[in-house]
């Protein structure tokens, strides 16, 4: 007896039942995505710390060996500080350096270091090597355009290349920020931080004490210029980004909360043109010189900012998360 035509009929899916079940899929994956993006940022946000938290210690082991930190950058000055600096670390008149170069022997990067010329200047083609050459140290993995280069024509050079850093000194704050009142009188009276160009400071000149002392901070994303959040096409380049770059140093001046004006409140996040900025969400990264590492709200005050960039100013004590 044949089976009947009904029982070897396979019933599939309808129309509505797909769509049902895609629809559901569709809820679910929108559901999972941000849970999945969140664990990815708060791993690159790790891996980010741990970048900046080695800097800090490889100050500290440059601290131990020759009892000052190294300056944020040594320029073409003959002045008597500056003279005083280059002397001590044998620095021929007439070259530049960033604060990075010296530090490199602290971070696993000894062959680097031995090839680095300091009776040359950075920018020279004796250099090349060098200041090409990418360190995942100096970058962010939150930060977009990794493996990037700041190119461009320094005045009496050629054409130059250099692998970037989205970390750099923060030197203290713009004096003026003291009409705006958005600062202590004691931030404007003693504004410098701890790396000051062309100048060895140690542990002794941070007399506001080394857990409430920053230094090292993030300024993501150089040279690309980006702002609140967007990169800003067709506008050139934002300075400092090479991790050998004289100019990767920089103080805080404060924007608009928009990002386009300078002097003003904003000093986290607002803007990458030489000021706290990074890509991970609501604040930025920088270390203290106990070597720990702080996330800052970009919530955060200017006045609060300023407390801590200042070595010396004997400002009130403040206590962030």
């Amino acid at each position: 007896m044949k089976p009947s035509a009904a029982r070897n009929t396979v019933r599939g899916f309808t129309l509505v039942e797909l769509l049902v079940v895609i629809a559901i899929i569709g809820i679910l994956v929108a559901l999972l995505l941000p849970a999945v993006q969140a664990a990815r940022e708060a791993a690159r946000r790790t891996q980010c710390s741990n970048n900046i938290r080695q800097i800090g210690l490889a100050l500290h082991s440059f601290h131990d060996a020759r009892k000052f930190f190294p300056p944020g950058s040594i320029t073409t000055s003959t002045s008597v500080a500056a003279m005083g600096t280059k002397n001590a670390l044998g620095i021929p008149i007439g070259v530049e350096h960033g604060w990075a170069v010296f530090i490199l022997p602290y971070v696993e990067q000894q062959p680097l270091y031995d090839q680095y010329r300091f009776d040359l200047d950075w920018r020279d083609p004796g250099n090349l090597g060098p200041r090409e050459q990418q360190l995942s140290v100096f970058q962010c993995a939150s930060s977009p355009g990794r493996g990037r280069y700041d190119q461009y024509t320094p005045t009496g050079f050629s054409a130059i290349r250099a692998a970037p850093s989205d970390y750099g000194v923060n030197n203290g704050i713009s004096t003026d920020l003291g009409p705006l009142n958005v600062v202590d009188a004691e931030s404007i009276a003693s504004p410098q931080g701890v790396m000051r160009v062309n100048r060895l400071q140690s542990f002794a000149d941070i007399t506001d004490g080394s857990s409430n002392t920053m230094w090292i901070c993030e300024d993501a994303g150089r040279p690309t210029r980006y702002v609140t959040g967007r990169r800003v096409l067709g506008s050139g380049r934002y300075s400092g980004a090479g991790w050998a770059d004289v100019d990767n140093e920089y103080i805080t001046h404060g924007y608009s909360y928009d990002g386009l004006t300078s002097i003003g409140p904003c000093p986290i996040n607002c803007t990458n043109n030489n000021e706290i900025y990074a890509f991970h969400p609501q604040g930025a990264q920088c270390m203290f010189g106990d070597a720990s590492v702080r996330f800052l709200s970009q919530t955060t005050s200017i006045r609060i900012v300023a407390r801590l960039l200042t070595r010396s100013g004997r400002e009130a004590q403040t206590t962030i998360d």
